[in-house]
């Protein structure tokens, strides 16, 4: 991995584009390249993502003519701010994907939040894996006893689906623990992961919106989290949440449905 030498060539033709428009511009103090190329983590499949400063008087109008400054640098099929006003997502005529952060000039530099992500549902990090695997027991268990019911009692299973991201992030993180393996990126996990946790997770049953398989590709996520988490509850010093496991236990077998062994 590295930085514009293993991406697509025409990432390093966008940038300098990118620099000879932005830096024509008064209202622009300096421009940078982030995200994995700026870090020289990047790999073919890397993106272009930059953070323009702008003057203190001229970050206003700057950012609020994006679309001007933007059409200079590249066409794109797509260029919006869906996420907060000041990042510019966008894809070019050609197919790439280019994001830009336009801050005010002397605002400290990006940087992302530190510590563990888990799940996609999450309002925290969690500083270490004891606390890490402690949530992700816990939401495990309240899942089950609660959305997991509701969801499968209204039928609501394509709605179902999109929480599943969230059980499986709790379950990485425990496969994470496991290995007591530094913070992933958003972007990467795999090589974070064994050969044993992989095949655990390519055995999983598939996830259709239907009853029957939403049912039972829950209960192998909880399974799998659940099973992996105990040794290290016990590792950790952790107390297991015994009268938690009680009540979603009871909601599971209360749907006709076996609890996760």
């Amino acid at each position: 991995m590295g930085g514009f030498e293993a991406v697509d060539p025409r990432y390093a033709a966008l940038w300098e584009r990118a620099q000879a428009v932005l830096d024509a511009d008064d209202r622009v103090a300096r421009v940078e390249v982030h995200g994995s190329i700026g870090s020289g983590e990047a790999d073919l499949y890397s993106d272009l993502d930059i953070h323009v400063y702008a003057t203190h008087d001229g970050h206003d109008s700057f950012l609020a003519e994006w679309p001007t400054w933007l059409a200079e640098i590249t066409p794109t099929v797509f260029a919006a701010t869906p996420i907060v006003p000041v990042v510019i997502n966008t894809i070019t005529d050609e197919g790439l994907t280019f994001d830009v952060l336009v801050l005010r000039d002397g605002t400290p530099p990006f940087t992302p939040p530190s510590g563990i992500a888990v799940g996609m549902l999450s309002g925290r990090r969690y500083e270490d894996y004891p606390a890490a695997v402690e949530y992700a027991v816990a939401e495990t268990l309240r899942g089950l006893a609660g959305p997991f019911r509701t969801f499968l009692e209204r039928g609501e299973h394509v709605r179902h689906m999109a929480g599943c991201a969230h059980i499986l992030g709790l379950l990485t993180t425990v496969m994470l623990a496991e290995n007591d393996a530094p913070p992933v990126t958003a972007k990467r996990l795999n090589a974070s992961l064994n050969d044993e946790q992989r095949a655990a997770l390519a055995s999983l049953p598939p996830l259709r919106p239907t009853r029957v398989d939403i049912a039972a590709f829950g209960l192998a996520v909880a399974a799998e989290t659940l099973r992996r988490a105990r040794p290290l509850f016990a590792e950790y010093g952790l107390d297991w949440p015994d009268a938690l496991e009680g009540v979603a236990r009871r909601r599971i077998e209360e749907l006709g449905l076996a609890f996760p062994a």
